[in-house]
């Protein structure tokens, strides 16, 4: 026994399908964030789409004008089974109205084998509309609706575990405790890098744009959560001193410490080198500006506002550094 709807149902998947191409080609560059929306909006179009006519069938069981009516046909149609498509019997059902009136439906309830015909069932149908008619047994209704109640139920459950998730946290590699080194522009090293000092942390968080990141120290006691908001590039304004690698990248910012003496230490990575902030940019797309990235912030303190460098490429990293300048957390953008 299956269910259907006919072409309802083919145009709902031909829908999600031609949905589910561009959600899967975005998947990988997306936020956590924004995995959990799409995630939800799919959840919420299975219950929306897939409970309707449910619902509305469950109505017309509950409130439509009896009678009974005569199986005279049987129309075949198809279930998708685990492995391969089965055959499956529609009744043709036939019955008269209160005024007189001869109607014949085909209904939705479908048979692994043929119904008998000349057999009868039970009928609900709207007195308005006698065409809307349906066999009158709830597993009709019931059935079909739970599996789409299962099915966008767990897809927003999925939705609320993907946007709560916090972001996969890589090792760090372990580094030799040198004197530190810190380099201002790329010409100044082998490579650009600052040479840290002091053992590694714990871990490095990882994320992209809009990801919410939290630090914590060598023992797994959080000690700041920074917020990279959104991403701006831009070629400076009237009165900005032009890029003299190329161009500007602006990210906005919001810094809560969890713990006291929290340095806001953060440098644009382009190409494996270090850019340090450019606090000259008077544009006021790039207002309020973080005008000093080493900065302290003790517990409870919040800090928000852009941070702009001068890169040669729209592409790289935001490299958050402790006190010994080792990464502990890294945007990629």
């Amino acid at each position: 026994m299956t269910f259907g709807r006919g072409p309802y149902i083919r145009w709902f998947v031909v829908l999600t399908a031609v949905g589910f191409i561009p959600a899967v080609a975005v998947w990988e560059s997306a936020s956590a964030h924004t995995r959990g929306l799409m995630l939800a909006a799919y959840g919420v179009m299975v219950l929306g789409v897939g409970l309707l006519p449910e619902l509305r069938i469950r109505e017309l069981l509950k409130h439509g004008a009896q009678t009974e009516g005569t199986v005279v046909d049987t129309k075949k149609g198809t279930a998708h089974g685990q492995n391969s498509m089965s055959i499956t019997y529609h009744p043709v059902v036939e019955f008269t109205t209160a005024d007189g009136r001869t109607v014949t439906f085909t209904s939705g309830l479908g048979f692994g084998h043929r119904p008998e015909v000349g057999g009868e069932v039970p009928v609900r149908y709207r007195d308005e509309d006698p065409e809307q008619a349906e066999i009158d047994r709830a597993y009709i209704w019931m059935l079909p609706a739970a599996i789409w109640l299962l099915v966008g139920a767990g897809l927003l459950v999925a939705a609320v575990v993907v946007f709560t998730a916090e972001p996969q946290a890589a090792p760090a590699a372990e580094e030799p405790p040198v004197a530190p080194t810190v380099v201002d522009r790329p010409e100044d090293s082998g490579n650009g890098e600052p040479v840290p000092a002091g053992p590694p942390p714990a871990k490095v968080v990882t994320g992209r744009i809009g990801d919410t990141l939290t630090v914590v120290d060598r023992t797994g006691k959080a000690q700041l959560q920074l917020t990279v908001t959104r991403l701006r590039f831009s070629t400076g304004e009237p009165g900005d001193p032009p890029p003299e690698q190329g161009r500007y990248v602006a990210m906005h910012v919001r810094a809560r410490a969890l713990a006291d003496g929290q340095l806001l230490r953060i440098e644009a990575l382009v190409g494996g080198r270090p850019y340090d902030q450019y606090t000259d940019v008077s544009s006021a797309a790039f207002q309020p500006l973080l005008a000093n990235v080493n900065f302290s912030l003790d517990e409870g303190d919040v800090a928000v506002g852009w941070v702009v460098f001068d890169v040669p490429a729209r592409h790289g990293q935001l490299v958050l550094r402790n006190a010994d300048l080792h990464k502990v957390a890294v945007w990629t953008y």
